[in-house]
């Protein structure tokens, strides 16, 4: 695998490493095979094979070779189960679109951020920051705040920046942050108030697995000036609905 030049080395790398790691799925075991496969020197090669397995993403048996290791089997099941939300959820998204008119995005949490994996535009034209495979933090989105207040009281901080100022209404302080997840448990569904993008406001559902488990959150996005508090008590139940359809189809 020769490269490309210009390419800064740290690309090369990686890319080096998501071949390798192909080539191992594909049948590929021995340190000798996976350089001949990959057009690099054996000590290349095992370069690669050793930041990979200590990374959990290979393993390595002395007379079997290299084999897939966990974590990575682990994100292939996470990305199907992903797949399985994605076609599960589009029709009730679609709902959720037209019956309000706004924006409505599916979001899964990952660490302190949420990962935004499918979004419907609305009938207005609005340019939002959102869009499919963005990351914003959890504690400043209606996304984020549905899917952390499920989660045990504890482990609340483990997702908390400290002075986080994404505009001037994001909850910087961890007990008002508390307060804040407390009450969106209380009433099933999570308000972002301008405190992610300056200007746009969102409501947010948690949504659940065949076991009970809050996987991912449903979220309809506007203008604050078409979302103020009799709007947001009309959209709340609809989002919650979205939410409760969605996990219907998860077994929930």
């Amino acid at each position: 695998m020769g490269s490309v030049k210009g390419e800064p080395r740290g690309t090369q790398t990686l890319a080096r490493g998501l071949a390798l790691l192909e080539k191992v799925g594909e049948g590929v075991h021995t340190l000798e095979g996976l350089a001949r496969a990959l057009g690099v020197p054996k000590s290349t090669a095992h370069r690669l094979a050793r930041a990979l397995v200590q990374a959990g993403y290979l393993r390595h048996q002395p007379r079997r070779g290299y084999a897939l290791g966990p974590k990575l089997i682990r994100l292939g099941f996470q990305a199907h189960a992903q797949q399985e939300l994605l076609l599960l959820a589009r029709p009730h998204l679609e709902w959720l679109r037209d019956r309000t008119g706004e924006t409505v995005h599916l979001g899964v949490l990952e660490g302190g951020e949420v990962v935004y994996v499918d979004k419907l535009p609305g009938r207005r034209e609005l340019q939002l920051a959102s869009r499919v495979g963005s990351r914003f933090p959890a504690q400043s989105t209606a996304l984020g705040k549905a899917l952390l207040a499920h989660l045990p009281e504890e482990v609340w901080a483990r997702h908390f920046v400290p002075g986080l100022r994404r505009t001037p209404r994001t909850i910087g302080d961890l007990e008002a942050f508390r307060e804040e997840l407390r009450c969106t448990r209380a009433r099933g569904y999570a308000l972002d108030l301008e405190e992610n993008e300056v200007g746009v406001r969102c409501v947010a559902a948690p949504i659940r697995d065949g076991q009970g488990q809050v996987v991912a959150a449903v979220s309809v996005s506007t203008a604050a000036v078409y979302l103020d508090e009799a709007r947001i008590q009309e959209v709340a139940p609809l989002v919650q609905e979205a939410a409760r359809r969605i996990s219907a189809e998860l077994g929930a």
